[in-house]
This record gives C-alpha cells, structure tokens and sequence, in this order.
C-alpha cells in the first residue's frame, strides 16, 4: 500500500539511524542490554531467546519454530494499527463479546499453580546450592521443601488474593437457597476498577443476548461490572486450530 511504505521505511530507518540494528543478531543484543543489563552475552542471547519462545505470544508457540508465526502475527497487529491511523478500518469494539474471554476456575488455578511451582523449583535450586557450597552430601528428600508450593495455593485459596494482584478470586458459595448457589456459580465478574465510571462497559451490549441476563446485577459501584451468565449457555472452551484443519 503506497500510503502504508512511508510509516513502515520511518520505523525501518529509525532501527538503523537511532540503535544501529540491522541484523537478527543486533536486535537480539539489543534486547539482551534490556532484559538483563550486566549479564555475559551468552546469558543476554539466551534470556532474549527464552522470552521470545515462552511468553511472547505463548499461544501461538513455545519452540523456536513458531517464531515466524510469531512474527506475521505481529505484523498483522501493525498492520491492523497502521490502517486505523490511516483511517481504512474502524476500531474494535472491546465490549463486544466475540473480543473477549472468560477465564473459568482452571484457568485461574493454571496460573497459581505455575507461579508457586516456579517458587518450588527456585527454592530447591537454592538449597542444593547451599548444600554443595558446604561440601555435604545432596539429598533431594532433605532439599525439597514441599511447604513452598502448598502454602502460596493455601493462602490464594483462603484469602481470595491471586497472582498479577487480583483480589477476590475465591469466595465462599453463598447457601441461602438454591438459587443463590445457581447464581454465585455463574457469576462473571470484570477486573475493572469500581472507582472509575466505565459506563460503556457498565452498558448492555447487543451480544450479550443470550449470554448473560440482562437484568440480574448488583446495586452501587459494582453495577454493571459484576454479571451473571444466562440460564441456557455454555462456555465453549479453547481447541487446536490443527485439529479442526485436520477434521475440515
């Protein structure tokens, strides 16, 4: 697109005049300089290697084969912004329905497992370290202090504070009658803030219909913010795009 060439060459020359990258291996110097400044440069390449694999856009991939989907998908996104700015598309509507997802309870215990499983395996790294650096024999048994894993899940699951600073993920069901367990159930609630107005996301939106009840929400700030799913839905959950291919 001839109106697209200028922004894309600025962005191209800009790498060039400003940072001097022109290669793969300039860009991934570059990087390594951000995310672990003061390191040797074998460590920086594979730091940069392994935040490119494992958490940049982890659903496409987590082998270095997957970069390249990796990267037309990024190139979709500039694309997708540059024809906003040149105004050839309109922006996406984030209340609607088909640009969101529900994050259920395995989701959510995905997340506070893989954290504390990573403050485990740190843990354990740091007291065979301690026990070499002393000459004495290494025992895993001896090493492996269990209480680690088990005490972050405890103490998430008993005061509702998850990972990435959410609070009120577990609560206690609430018992009155039966139809206030069906309710407390299928509640959704949204991780916007309630001090802020948001009345677009607070608003009924039109594919809503048939997903969430229009009509059952609390009263005050969380007005809005806290819905219940519909009596007749059910949450698709995620499948692999091969498989589909395969069926098709």
């Amino acid at each position: 697109d001839p109106k697209m060439k200028p922004y894309i060459l600025a962005n191209i020359e800009e790498c060039a005049k400003e940072y001097g990258i022109t290669t793969k291996e300039e860009a991934t110097a570059y990087l390594g300089k951000k995310f672990a400044g003061g390191q040797a440069k074998e460590y920086r390449i594979k730091r940069v290697e392994t935040i490119m694999d494992r958490h940049l856009l982890a659903h496409l991939g987590n082998s270095p084969d997957d970069r390249f989907t990796k990267a037309i998908f990024m190139a979709r996104m500039g694309m997708a912004v540059l024809e906003l700015a040149l105004g050839k598309r309109e922006p996406d509507d984030k209340d609607h329905y088909a640009n969101k997802r529900l994050k259920l309870a395995g989701d959510l215990m995905e997340d506070l497992f893989r954290v504390a499983f990573t403050a485990l395996c740190k843990d354990l790294k740091y007291q065979i370290e301690r026990i070499h650096a002393k000459g004495k024999e290494i025992k895993i048994i001896s090493s492996l202090r269990a209480d680690v894993l088990s005490q972050r899940i405890h103490h998430a699951l008993a005061t509702g504070n998850w990972v990435g600073g959410r609070a009120g993920i577990s609560q206690l069901l609430d018992r009155t009658s039966n139809l206030a367990v069906c309710s407390h159930l299928r509640r959704v609630t949204s991780p916007l803030t309630r001090s802020q107005p948001h009345f677009e996301a607070r608003d009924l939106h039109s594919t809503q219909w048939g997903r969430l009840c229009p009509n059952e929400t609390p009263e005050g700030p969380n007005c809005g913010l806290v819905k219940n799913l519909a009596l007749a839905v059910e949450i698709s959950e995620g499948f692999s795009e091969k498989e589909l291919e395969n069926v098709l």
